[in-house]
């Protein structure tokens, strides 16, 4: 009976208290490790842009340095060859860009030169074929027959012909082909000569033409005086070689001359 009468204490309200603490505090709990997680996340996406970054600046570094190198060996092998030129190594691009020009210039220089010495020397393979071919056209020039040609002479004038070379002298006929000869030693107003010079003289406009071969300039040179002395018009006709003379222009020409003279 006598605890039946005293009071019972409850303890209902502080453990309401309590539960809803404990549910605020895990509720406070759930937000916080929620944005922990979160800046993790975040912090992880933040680092692995960096690292990305990071290994692409060390490839550029890399590669910057690769190039690097290969300038330095480049420059090396510019010093190489200006030491083997006889040149400073280490100069400026500016000082190393007029050399190349200039060795250019030498270098055009020196071309144009040997094109001049082929022009050259093809100039002279042609001026010794000229040559081959000049004496060729000299040598066939000696033999070739001779044609005497009168018509550069006034119509007035009556040729008479005579050949001179190293021997003597050979007097043509203008109208046939009668010829005689006479040596040089007898070359005078007397004898076959002196005749021949006789019947020339005696020919109205008569003109002794002195052809005259290379070798008989002094056998001309004596029949010219020779037929001073007769008193007759000489002329000298220089012959190009040793070819047989042809008279037949000269013999048409008088035959010509003839028939002009029976028709008047």
């Amino acid at each position: 009976m006598s605890g039946r009468g005293q009071p019972r204490i409850s303890l209902f309200p502080f453990m309401s208290v309590l539960a809803c603490t404990i549910g605020a505090l895990t509720l406070l709990l759930v937000a916080m490790s929620l944005a922990a997680v979160g800046s993790t996340d975040v912090a992880t996406v933040a680092l692995a842009e960096t690292q990305r970054a990071t290994r692409i600046d060390q490839q550029a570094l890399a590669d910057e340095e690769r190039r690097l190198k290969s300038a330095e060996d480049l420059w090396a092998l510019v010093d190489e060859a200006l030491v083997k030129r006889g040149m400073a190594p280490g100069l400026s691009q500016s000082t190393i860009d007029m050399e190349v020009d200039r060795a250019q210039r030498r270098l055009a220089t020196h071309r144009t030169l040997d094109e001049i010495e082929d022009q050259r020397a093809g100039l002279a393979t042609q001026r010794e074929s000229i040559e081959t071919t000049i004496e060729v056209l000299e040598s066939r020039r000696e033999t070739l027959p001779i044609l005497i040609d009168p018509t550069g002479l006034s119509r007035h004038f009556e040729p008479y012909f005579v050949e001179c070379d190293a021997e003597g002298a050979t007097a043509y006929g203008t109208r046939d082909d009668i010829q005689y000869f006479v040596a040089k030693d007898e070359l005078s107003t007397s004898g076959n000569f002196g005749r021949f010079l006789r019947r020339v003289r005696a020919e109205p406009g008569a003109l002794l033409v002195l052809l005259v071969r290379p070798d008989g300039i002094s056998t001309a040179t004596r029949a010219h005086r020779v037929a001073k002395e007769a008193e007759i018009t000489v002329a000298r006709l220089p012959l190009p070689g040793t070819g047989a003379l042809d008279f037949s222009l000269l013999r048409r020409l008088h035959g010509a001359k003839i028939d002009e003279g029976e028709r008047g």
